[in-house]
């Protein structure tokens, strides 16, 4: 019996043993189980399927700045100011600057100030595709009394002719107001019935004075 049972425990050891060896043993990892347990604890990587980057130099590939609009910039410098005048001419002068007034911060200052530097009151918008108005004519169709009277103030001529109907001012009024009757422009026509009869007044008292004049003469 002895010689049987030694044989059993000797197989039974072996075959333990062929089993630890087969199952890696406890607290053993191979070498692919230690990479897919690296690679499970590790974040995740953001891919990019076009290739890795590129390096870039800021100094060359940033976009410059837009310059500064004709009210966004320094007035002091007023023989830079003056020299924009012309290039206001062609895009737009006043109608330019008052198309912007929303986003600008002042575009009552600004345009007196382009007007005291060369900027024509009368001048009409130049631009293709534009319907030609002076920045009086502007007010109007605006229907804008603030901006009218601005106009006026630095002497706008009320018998200019102006926009696609070659009309003068008042002329353009009643043209707005009976194409859209729905809009009051009453206020609009008010005030440029009372600025050309105070002209009026103004151009009579003027002959009569030049008259007595050459009479006493």
């Amino acid at each position: 019996m002895k010689p049987i049972f030694f044989i059993t425990v000797i197989v039974a050891i072996f075959l333990g043993l062929v089993i630890f060896w087969l199952a890696g043993g406890p607290g053993y990892i191979t070498p692919d189980a230690d990479r897919t347990e690296i690679q499970r604890d590790q974040p995740a990587l953001a891919t990019n399927d076009a290739g890795p980057a590129e390096a870039t130099d800021d100094a060359t590939t940033q976009v410059p700045a837009e310059p500064p609009g004709f009210c966004e910039r320094d007035f002091d410098q007023v023989a830079e100011r003056e020299a924009d005048v012309p290039d206001l001419r062609e895009a737009g002068g006043l109608v330019y600057i008052f198309e912007r007034e929303a986003r600008l911060e002042d575009p009552y200052g600004c345009a007196d100030f382009y007007l005291a530097h060369g900027l024509d009151i009368d001048a009409a918008d130049p631009r293709e595709g534009g319907e030609k108005l002076t920045g009086l004519f502007y007010a109007i169709q605006r229907n804008d009394p603030k901006m009218l009277r601005f106009m006026i103030d630095h002497g706008a001529d009320l018998e200019q002719r102006a926009g696609k109907n070659d009309t003068r001012a008042m002329g353009y009024a009643y043209f707005l107001a009976l194409k859209d009757q729905r809009i009051d422009r009453n206020g609009i026509i008010g005030i440029l019935d009372s600025e050309l009869t105070r002209q009026a007044s103004a151009n009579d008292s003027s002959s009569a004075n030049a008259t007595q004049d050459n009479d006493a003469a």
